[in-house]
């Protein structure tokens, strides 16, 4: 069965339209309007749809993270505290392998959580389970605007967020894309909003910010580990660079408080985890350090591994963007203790993950709201300095407004780069993305084409046990089974289903207790419906 990539990808465009309509509403109200409230509605929207459009035209589980991810999530929707990729390990696992063990501890629990409600409250499909991540990569166009305000200006944290909206690389990311796809929105989502809380504390010293940075903080590293306390490395270098702060006792209390807050909340699992899955949770945990010591999995690179990928976060020419602004942030006038917290707070995560022996493209983009926000700041000095040039000559009063309009909206469809997300110019990738379409859909053909009785299927492609376990609900593994499997299972009573590649060793093949099936899917060749024999 032939499937037409491009027909299904026109029926969504109109939401890629509307989102880029809006987008490009908000800055021209931005500009004309005084009160800014519907420009930020419009951009909130734009973005949403933006996100919405790709996580549709993707109608099947991306290779490695978001399939093991959406399967787990899916085993713990009627057990949140037994996280697990095979529910009932009959057969022999290796509790080492992060795709083929029992108990699933080799990230932190909170964003499985979140899909797993998502799952329950909307049906377990692609697009629920990436609604959480399309909320939070909206969301954080919110924070980016409050922060930009505070910080510097309206303008700053509005040209932030449009240019957050806009990127090629989350958006990819929220629909499953990019490697760790969804952990990676939650972890940069829960960063973001506990520097945005940081910054709503700074302006107003209020107690109450002091738990909610803790709290955003505790949720981060329940995401993806202790990175998630980002927020107190420039929260501790602003006070100690400040001197009306380095004096005042009272700043180093509230950090002390808020981070008892954040063990509060991330300590329990933790504990929890130890004591119930020790074997499982002692090797993540070892696991885990070696990140820093050792390139692990392939994931290595030469030391300017995060300078060269900034190209594929951000696009071509995004360095020259980004120096540019730095200096222009670093020159213009605003408040010292700002200005340290959002460069502390680059710096150390891009020198950490340089040190870091294993690298891997995502691991910086929890900055990249702070990148996007200092190039907004950048932009907005500047604009500004146009208006106050402009006026000098007497030009006509909307001119600058204009202007504005035009170099915002170009950065953002620079950013946004719509060809790219609709795989455009890529016939290669559209093949295949048509591939995983069809494959998907005879995946979720199997539960009708397998009714009655408790079902293990063999012989996966490789490595589609697990979108295979997520659609059917039936056990699968990706190999051939043993004689002594088939032994095993059998004395349990259980169906053996083994997927037809053309090379079945003959106990299989002779075995009428053992389904056979042959499809497109296995066999190039084949032609036709799927078959089952025996």
């Amino acid at each position: 069965m032939n499937f037409d990539y491009n027909a299904f990808i026109d029926q969504y465009l109109f939401i890629l339209y509307l989102g880029i309509l809006l987008v490009g509403a908000s800055i021209v109200l931005f500009e004309i309007q005084s009160k800014k409230t519907t420009s930020v509605l419009l951009l909130i929207l734009g973005a949403l749809a933006l996100r919405v459009f790709v996580a549709l035209i993707d109608p099947f589980l991306h290779m490695w993270d978001e399939q093991i991810h959406a399967l787990v999530a899916k085993n713990i929707m009627d057990n949140p505290f037994k996280p697990t990729f095979f529910t009932d390990p009959i057969l022999s696992y290796n509790y080492k392998n992060w795709s083929g063990n029992h108990i699933w501890v080799h990230k932190q629990p909170l964003f499985l959580w979140q899909i797993a409600l998502s799952f329950k409250l909307f049906g377990i499909n692609e697009f629920t389970l990436r609604l959480p991540s399309i909320i939070m990569s909206t969301l954080t166009v919110v924070f980016i605007y409050r922060i930009g305000k505070i910080a510097y200006s309206q303008r700053a944290g509005f040209y932030g967020g449009v240019l957050f909206a806009g990127s090629n690389y989350i958006i990819e990311l929220t629909s499953g894309r990019m490697p760790t796809d969804h952990n990676d929105i939650a972890f940069l989502f829960y960063i973001t909003a506990s520097i945005w809380a940081w910054f709503e504390y700074s302006k107003s010293r209020s107690k109450y910010w002091i738990l909610i940075i803790g709290l955003f903080s505790g949720f981060a590293i329940l995401v993806k580990w202790l990175t998630g306390l980002l927020v107190y490395s420039g929260w501790f270098f602003a006070i100690i660079l400040q001197r009306e702060w380095r004096h005042d006792r009272g700043y180093y209390i509230d950090l002390l408080k808020s981070l008892f807050v954040t063990a509060i909340v991330a300590l329990p699992w933790q504990i929890y985890i130890l004591i119930r899955f020790p074997l499982e949770s002692k090797f993540e945990y070892a696991f885990n350090s070696l990140h820093f010591f050792e390139s692990l999995e392939n994931h290595g690179g030469t030391w300017l591994y995060h300078f060269e990928t900034i190209k594929e976060i951000y696009g071509f020419g995004f360095i020259y963007i980004i120096i540019a602004a730095l200096i222009i942030f670093c020159l213009i006038r605003i408040n010292n203790g700002y200005k340290t917290v959002l460069l502390t707070w680059v710096l150390v995560v891009y020198v950490f993950f340089t040190l870091a022996a294993t690298k891997m493209t995502g691991f910086t983009i929890i900055v990249s709201p702070l990148l996007y926000l200092i190039i907004g700041i950048a932009v907005a000095f500047l604009t500004n300095k146009l208006r106050d040039l402009l006026s000098e000559v007497n030009l006509k009063k909307w001119l600058p407004g204009l202007l504005s309009i035009s170099i915002v909206f170009f950065m953002f469809s620079y950013f946004l780069n719509h060809n790219k997300l609709l795989l455009e110019n890529t016939p290669y990738w559209k093949n295949i993305y048509a591939n995983k379409i069809r494959t998907t859909l005879f995946y979720k053909e199997l539960k009708t084409m397998f009714t009655e009785g408790d079902y293990f299927f063999f012989n996966t492609l490789p490595y589609d046990h697990a979108k295979v376990m997520f659609y059917s609900g039936y056990r699968t593994r990706s190999f051939i089974p043993s004689e002594k499997d088939i032994e095993k299972l059998k004395e349990y009573t259980i169906k053996i289903v083994v997927f037809d590649n053309g090379r079945l060793p003959d106990y299989v093949i002779n075995d009428k207790e053992i389904a056979k099936v042959k499809s497109v899917v296995w066999m190039k060749e084949y032609q036709g419906m799927p078959e089952i024999y025996y």
